[in-house]
């Protein structure tokens, strides 16, 4: 009989003890990292918190988080024309010109729909569902898309700031003495005196590799620096991750009435575009470089790389022999 009882009491608190401990063993917490998929995933930048700022994209489907008792708002540059809730029994949608309210009104536990907006200027899509108020979207703050000159622009005006800076610097060391016509020579000046001497070439060549195409649009020159501005479409079933840009020239030299690459040399220089390119999308690049003029037996030459596990496996793009200063 004691033996009976005290097997009952052990098996009653091996049960107990192994019942508190799957109760502790608790899946990992996963809102953070999906948070980071969404922001990365639709190209959000944050101002506050819970609040982004995108560009408009029509080949995507944006993902939208709401929580439940709270209001998600959708701000857009300009009215929204149409717009269409795959259940309105799920979620609430209202409409005020150029802001669209989406909030949840079911208990289900795992509440989802597809929303589109059509605007003027094109197509929105989302895919909504709910999570934890700390990770859901409160304002997506939208923006038309940004013109492919927008990056050039962006690194004249840095190059334009820098170099005024620098006038004004040795300016200020060597004129000391005369304040008053230091006083007159402005900013503004200063950046027209910069700008004026900025040349540019329309370029027209392109190439692709396992649907990514690559097409280089203009070649710019400010003083001693260049600026090569392309773009990269995305048409394959996989993304396309960059790893580095390279432009360089081709040595030629000519063997029995035969002309053939004989080497080729890599400028230092800097790229400024986005590393990931996604399924159905198209981006702009800038590659800042060290400008240098051609002798007649090189060419130059453009190159991008993908990162891939293995070295050389990737689709790599070169395009030789497109416009120069002369």
């Amino acid at each position: 009989m004691k033996r009976t009882i005290l097997f009952a009491v052990l098996s009653l608190m091996f049960f107990t003890q192994g019942f508190l401990f799957a109760e502790d063993v608790k899946p990992p917490e996963t809102a953070e990292s999906a948070l980071k998929e969404r922001q990365l995933f639709n190209k959000l930048r944050r101002t506050t918190q819970n609040i982004y700022k995108t560009s408009m994209r029509s080949t995507v489907a944006y993902k939208l988080q709401t929580a439940l008792g709270f209001i998600s708002t959708i701000d857009l540059p300009e009215p929204a024309l149409k717009v269409f809730a795959g259940d309105q029994e799920l979620f609430k949608v209202e409409v005020y010109e150029n802001q669209v309210l989406v909030k949840p009104i079911t208990d289900d536990a795992s509440p989802r729909m597809n929303l589109v907006i059509v605007t003027e200027s094109g197509r929105l899509a989302f895919d909504v569902s709910v999570g934890p108020p700390e990770s859901a979207d409160f304002v997506l703050d939208f923006r038309l898309p940004q013109e492919d000159e927008t990056l050039v622009k962006n690194a004249f005006d840095k190059k334009v700031e820098e170099k005024v800076t620098v006038m004004e610097e040795n300016y200020r060391d060597k004129e000391t003495k005369l304040e008053e016509k230091a006083e007159k020579l402005s900013e503004h000046k200063l950046k027209e005196k910069v700008a004026s001497g900025v040349q540019m070439l329309s370029l027209k060549g392109s190439k692709g590799k396992g649907g990514i195409e690559i097409s280089l649009l203009s070649l710019s020159r400010m003083e001693d620096k260049a600026y090569l501005r392309f773009s990269v479409l995305n048409r394959s079933d996989t993304p396309y991750r960059v790893l580095k840009t390279s432009v360089g020239v081709l040595d030629y030299e000519r063997k029995f009435f035969i002309k053939r690459e004989s080497g080729s040399i890599e400028f230092p220089s800097e790229l400024v575009l986005y590393p990931l390119i996604r399924q159905d999308a198209r981006v702009f690049g800038v590659v800042v470089f060290d400008y240098r003029l051609l002798e007649k037996a090189q060419k130059p030459v453009f190159r991008i790389y993908e990162d891939t596990p293995v070295a050389g496996s990737g689709r790599d793009i070169e395009i030789k022999g497109f416009r120069w200063f002369k």
